[in-house]
């Protein structure tokens, strides 16, 4: 269906559907209403005036209090004043948001995707960890902001679900040739002595022309927000449109001639000088959209001898004799890619689920060379998402199903590490036109 964006007056809609969905919001009203929380201006008289709704997002509404505890949360992220001002200038920018992510979350269940509550928790645990909280101080200090846990669990779910989507669907279309890890390792060396940037950036989208105006506004809403104090990576995970968002916008060392190239262009100008760490530039009209990119590091570009890399991996090896039949093969070939298809996203899920293989063995392969690899293997070692089964592969020894435990130290300077780069920026552009085509196709009807 083509996109559709309508904009009138607020409405209510009734129902069995419309009241399951708004039934989990009714803790939070409660204790908003308790606390003498509201919108921007005086406190709303009823408590459906919450409840009425701001947009339909295909066969999803988002409500006002969605809106609400997401301002408020976002607000504590970026360590700001919770102000009318503060509200407004955030207001279109969360909107935005809570589309995109019901929309990631509708394609992924379409997709089979699913993220247990153990995975949630364990986010969950961590963010309380970097606050050096136990995760019932954190859940207090949410509640006692007016932000219920599942507001944070439901936007851990999309980010984690959209990741795994992208990932499982896009990353194995992804071929990187040796001619390409060729002309990235030769720019590297052409630019030895020269500044290379640790950048954070916040990516805002814009899928057609006609939507440029307001995503630089919204953008530039973002960089007062910045300027008045707001904490960059909180920011960023908040708001940013691309895959960095779940790591604070983080991209890495890059170099200007890796940059998109209107950022490029910034980095430039910038020198190396001490004023340098910390700033923030943009907005910048970039390819897609406009970025806002904060300079966390400066350092000179050094290349030393490139290695061709090593993995981490493990196997689960159904074994079979030199001679076996084609029958034989086919059965392990069978049994390979039906427990391939057991949901696994690290390589300890996979050892635990290897357990029930009862035909095959379990290895641990530990850091393998990818000059020691058959070619079949060398190019899973850069295509097949870190965590994933691949399907079975047929070897000298059986059929076998390999995990990617990691890729190896970033900081070292391999034909893998180039590779994995190559293909991690490859994504990013799919990814992001998998979410405008998603944009596109969607019925989004707002009411706010």
């Amino acid at each position: 269906m083509r996109a559709s964006f309508r904009s009138h007056g607020l409405g209510q809609e009734s129902g069995p559907k419309l009241r399951r969905r708004l039934r989990p919001w009714a803790a939070l009203l409660a204790l908003l209403l308790a606390l003498g929380l509201g919108m921007a201006g005086p406190r709303p008289a009823a408590a459906q005036d919450e409840l009425k709704i701001a947009a339909v997002v295909n066969d999803d509404v988002i409500t006002q209090l969605d809106i609400f505890a997401r301002l408020r949360a976002a607000m504590l992220s970026a360590r700001l004043e919770d102000t009318p001002e503060n509200r407004q200038r955030l207001l279109p920018t969360v909107m935005r948001t809570l589309i995109d992510e019901h929309l990631k979350s509708q394609e992924a269940r379409t997709e089979g995707v699913t993220v247990g509550d153990g995975e949630v928790n364990a986010r969950i645990a961590t963010l309380a960890s970097r606050n050096n909280m136990s995760r019932a101080d954190f859940e207090s200090m949410l509640m006692g902001n007016g932000i219920l846990i599942s507001v944070l669990s439901d936007q851990i779910r999309a980010d984690i679900s959209w990741s795994r989507l992208v990932q499982r669907k896009l990353r194995p279309t992804i071929r990187i040739t040796d001619a390409e890890i060729n002309e990235s390792l030769a720019r590297a060396k052409a630019a030895q002595g020269k500044n290379e940037y640790r950048i954070a950036q916040i990516f805002q989208a814009v899928d057609s022309p006609k939507d440029a105006p307001s995503v630089q506004q919204s953008a530039q809403r973002l960089m007062e927000q910045l300027q008045g104090g707001a904490d960059f990576g909180s920011l960023a995970q908040e708001f940013s449109q691309d895959t960095s968002a779940s790591s604070g916008g983080d991209i890495g060392w890059i170099r200007v001639d890796e940059a998109d190239p209107a950022i490029g262009a910034e980095l430039a100008k910038l020198g190396s000088g001490p004023d340098v760490k910390g700033k923030v530039l943009g907005p910048i009209q970039g390819t897609g959209g406009y970025y806002l990119v904060q300079i966390q590091d400066v350092r000179q570009v050094g290349i030393s001898d490139v290695a061709p890399g090593s993995v981490h991996m493990v196997r689960l090896l159904w074994r079979l004799a030199s001679n076996a039949s084609d029958k034989e093969v086919a059965a392990a070939q069978d049994q390979a890619d039906a427990f391939a298809a057991k949901p696994a996203h690290s390589c300890q899920e996979f050892q635990a689920l290897a357990n029930d293989a009862t035909s095959a063995s379990f290895d641990d392969l530990g850091r393998v060379p990818v000059d020691d690899m058959p070619p079949e293997i060398r190019n899973l070692v850069i295509t097949q998402p870190v965590g994933e089964p691949t399907k079975g592969i047929r070897g000298d020894g059986g059929v076998a199903i390999f995990v990617v435990c990691d890729r190896g130290d970033s900081k070292e300077i391999s034909r893998v590490a180039i590779a994995d780069r190559l293909a991690a920026d490859r994504l990013e552009t799919l990814a992001r036109g998998y979410l405008s085509d998603l944009r596109r196709a969607a019925y989004i009807d707002l009411r706010l």
